[in-house]
């Protein structure tokens, strides 16, 4: 029983570290560094991150849904957990483009700049004269 137990201890880990090591193989200090190096030696230890990274979803997602299927309140949390990481994590690596919730607060009005479009939406203030954050010129011409 005992050796039952440290299994369990083990997947919940898996579960809850895999998520958070995937992001943090995504950051943006490390994938700068390595893209700013040449030679074969660092090319092959991007494509190892890469290929842990992957990794690290891979195993987050499948424990996180086969936790999410059990029948018990607290698993479901820890699985939904792992899923909601992995998938911020292989949208940080794979898709950084790619804004969901802001493409649908747009369409909802929630959000008045939608992905992709920069700049203030009111570019003239009432008595006519620029803000000077429009893109006309320096700040405080008029």
């Amino acid at each position: 029983m005992e050796s039952l137990a440290y299994l369990v201890v083990i997947i919940f880990m898996v579960t809850i570290f895999s998520g958070p090591f995937a992001i943090a193989l995504t950051s943006h200090k490390l994938v700068n560094f390595l893209n700013s190096k040449e030679g074969i030696a660092w090319a092959i230890v991007n494509a190892l991150r890469k290929i842990i990274h992957l990794l690290a979803i891979t195993i987050g997602t499948f424990l996180g849904l086969s936790l999410l299927s059990m029948g018990v309140t607290g698993p479901k949390l820890i699985g939904a957990y792992a899923i909601v990481c992995a998938y911020i994590a292989l949208r940080r690596e794979y898709f950084p483009d790619f804004h969901l919730l802001a493409t649908i607060g747009k369409k909802l009005g929630l959000r008045k700049v939608g992905p992709g479009e920069h700049g203030p939406q009111l570019k003239w203030k009432r008595n006519g004269r620029s803000s000077g954050n429009d893109g006309h010129g320096p700040a405080g011409q008029h």
